[in-house]
């Protein structure tokens, strides 16, 4: 079961992730910052194609983000990108989302401590790309 919760949460995650990115990308007049999200988007999109497969491998079905949650996402990231659309700012919205993703991840590693050592592995290195994700916008801040 453990297995289970631990790689539905890097799914919803991840999911998460990559349907806000897109907001922030268009957002940006900054030719530096869209390549930075665009390059990470593209991290995350392939560890989100690895958290699948690891699913498949498993015989598990992935429980999709609520619509309404998933479009309040893309709205609330729309209203303030809208609002704000310097470099900084959206550098701050993404960090902030990164690091909110990131506790969400490192406190379901710990609740499900019993997941296999590769989910554990796929989770602290999921943690790892949000880090160096964080590092590399720090400088648009």
């Amino acid at each position: 079961m453990d297995n289970q919760n631990l790689l539905n949460e890097m799914y919803q995650n991840l999911q998460m992730v990559l349907n806000t990115m897109p907001e922030l990308t268009q957002a940006t007049t900054d030719c530096d910052l869209k390549g930075c999200l665009e390059q990470q988007e593209q991290q995350f999109q392939d560890f989100f194609s690895r958290v699948k497969q690891a699913m498949t491998k498993d015989m598990q079905q992935p429980e999709e983000i609520g619509e309404i949650q998933k479009k309040y996402a893309e709205w609330m990231t729309k209203m303030k990108a809208i609002a704000d659309k310097s470099t900084s700012h959206l550098a701050e919205m993404s960090i902030q989302g990164y690091t909110m993703g990131m506790i969400q991840l490192i406190q379901s590693s710990h609740k499900n401590c019993d997941a296999s050592k590769d989910n554990l592995s796929m989770s602290t290195d999921l943690v790892k790309l949000y880090e160096e994700s964080i590092d590399s916008l720090k400088k648009y801040l």
